[in-house]
């Protein structure tokens, strides 16, 4: 029974399942952040809170649309929306790879930029290179899944620079697919 047990691990790994460590220790990290963030001492720079209070808002668009995109076009046989069966290059995901982890990056820096202390920065700077670390972990995983459609859309579609992405897409809007109701991909005609 064990080696059945292992077999099926091994099976879940292969077919591109990524570690977690880096997004729980990057989600630790954030929470950290903001828990701490209510009792340091603040700066009082205006423009640097507005700013934070901008980065809060975009974070909740980041974090929280993403699920509505990977529920809607991430294929009916998936489990979860979380595991999706096509790649899903629509919406967010066709400015940036990882519009969540971005979220929770500009989650950080909003706190930071609310707190304008050096310890907030510094647990900014770590969240950061952790859900970096994630993404890229992630990305392995989604090419082992996926193959070339997700190797095409890597090439297409920026890790996390939105500037860049928008300019691609409002550029080359050729490049971007559609899928039919039956989720097949068809191209731009």
């Amino acid at each position: 029974m064990p080696e059945i047990e292992q077999a099926k691990r091994r099976e879940d790994t292969c077919q591109g399942e990524p570690p977690r460590l880096f997004a729980w220790l990057a989600s630790g990290v954030t929470v950290a952040l903001i828990f701490l963030s209510q009792f340091l001492p603040r700066s009082d720079n205006p423009y640097l809170r507005g700013v934070g209070v901008s980065g809060l808002l975009l974070a909740g668009v980041f974090i929280f649309w993403p699920f509505y995109l990977l529920a809607r076009h991430g294929g009916k046989s998936a489990p979860t929306y979380m595991q999706a069966s096509v790649v899903v290059d629509r919406g967010l995901y066709a400015v940036v790879r990882h519009p969540q982890y971005l979220g929770y990056i500009l989650l950080a820096c909003g706190f930071a930029l609310l707190s304008q202390h050096t310890v907030s920065v510094l647990l900014t700077i770590i969240a950061a290179v952790l859900f970096y670390a994630q993404a890229v972990q992630e990305e392995g995983a989604c090419l082992a899944k996926f193959g070339d459609p997700y190797a095409q859309y890597c090439r297409r579609v920026p890790r996390f620079n939105v500037i860049l992405g928008l300019f691609r897409h409002a550029v080359h809007p050729q490049g971007r697919s559609h899928r039919g109701r039956n989720g097949r991909r068809r191209s731009d005609s």
